[in-house]
């Protein structure tokens, strides 16, 4: 099998394989060194991990986990290398992980903590996990005062995406990875913008790969976020705050980023960064796509969770801000009052 992409990064590279009708076939994609642990949803087990786990020979043993974000957790991680001991894996041990971001993460990061580190495989199976979470090595889970505040750079043996199973989605699932690939498109890739700019029929497969180049580029130059990889935060300091806020309910994580895009966008007009023009225009994409609205949020309570943004340095708030589509830049000294204008911009008030 070909992939479609290898990332190279600085500590490792792997292949990135993009196709439909991959889920039976990621055990040819892979040789494992030793015995295979499929980790996966009580959900998406009958659905797609036991058939990844029977693509195996001989089949994977399979371990499950509860979904949603607020299962995003240390308790969750150690679980699953509770589970890993109970089972007898070893140091050569494959942890193949099917599933969405949550799962990605959680499990991953369980996987680079477990006997410190095992080889791991990526079968996402969300749009947002194929254009987004499983792509550069990122795995974490969540700190009841931030989202993603503990974790490791821990890149994959492969990737598998599937993108056949995406027409599967519940319709609110896919519109979660669309407002990710609207991003991908804003921060590196005009034409990937263009193509979902009106909400309609599109290619998923072209989505996925389009918005995979975007994100293998930049982790490929800043593989711990230094500097470049902070560009793919575009609309995320909004995002993780209004998260944190609601506890992890009531929104998607693609949701709460297109919300965030709309206030990034507001502070980068009002800076004179961003024209009134293209800035109508992501705007007008990302509401065209129709997020769910926002639920009642008191900006004190979003701007307090903001200050453990995993992006800020010392004492200085860090935002992404495009300054057209298809490039954007990282900006330091972000205050409060900004914040709060760029909150104001999509109805957070107080």
């Amino acid at each position: 099998m070909k992939p479609f992409i290898t990332i190279q990064q600085a500590t490792a590279s792997y292949p990135v394989f993009v196709a439909p009708g991959l889920l039976d076939s990621v055990g040819k994609a892979i040789e494992p060194r030793g015995r295979v642990f499929v980790i996966t949803s009580t959900v998406l087990r009958p659905r797609f991990g036991d058939r990844v786990a029977a693509s195996f020979a001989p089949p994977a043993d399979t371990i499950t986990i509860e979904e949603g974000e607020q299962h995003k957790t240390m308790e969750t991680a150690n679980a699953v290398v509770t589970q890993l001991l109970d089972r007898g894996a070893k140091r050569d041990s494959l942890a193949v992980l099917v599933g969405g971001g949550m799962i990605g993460d959680t499990a991953g990061f369980a996987a680079s903590i477990f006997l410190r580190g095992i080889d791991m495989v990526h079968v996402p199976t969300t749009l947002l996990a194929q254009v987004d979470s499983s792509i550069g090595g990122k795995v974490a889970v969540n700190h009841p005062r931030g989202k993603n505040l503990i974790g490791s750079f821990f890149p994959p043996r492969a990737v598998v995406s599937d993108t056949g199973i995406l027409g599967t989605l519940p319709p609110r699932e896919l519109l979660s990875g669309m407002y990710e690939a609207l991003k991908g498109g804003v921060i590196g890739d005009p034409s990937l913008f263009a193509m979902l700019e009106k909400r309609g029929d599109v290619d998923l497969d072209s989505v996925v790969r389009k918005a995979i180049k975007v994100k293998a580029a930049i982790v490929s130059a800043d593989e711990k976020e230094a500097d470049l990889r902070r560009l793919l935060n575009y609309g995320h300091t909004v995002a993780h705050g209004i998260e944190a806020a609601l506890q992890y309910q009531t929104l998607t994580h693609g949701e709460a980023v297109g919300w965030g895009m709309i206030a990034a966008n507001a502070i980068a007009a009002r800076r004179g960064i961003l024209s009134d023009a293209v800035r109508r225009r992501i705007d007008d994409a990302v509401r065209d796509w129709k997020p769910s609205a926002l639920p009642p949020l008191n900006a004190n309570d979003v701007i307090a969770a903001t200050e453990h943004d995993k992006k800020n340095t010392g004492t200085k708030r860090i935002m992404v801000f495009p300054r057209e589509i298809g490039r954007c830049e990282v900006v330091s000294g972000i205050s409060d009052e900004e914040l709060r204008y760029g909150l104001e911009a999509i109805g957070i008030g107080g």
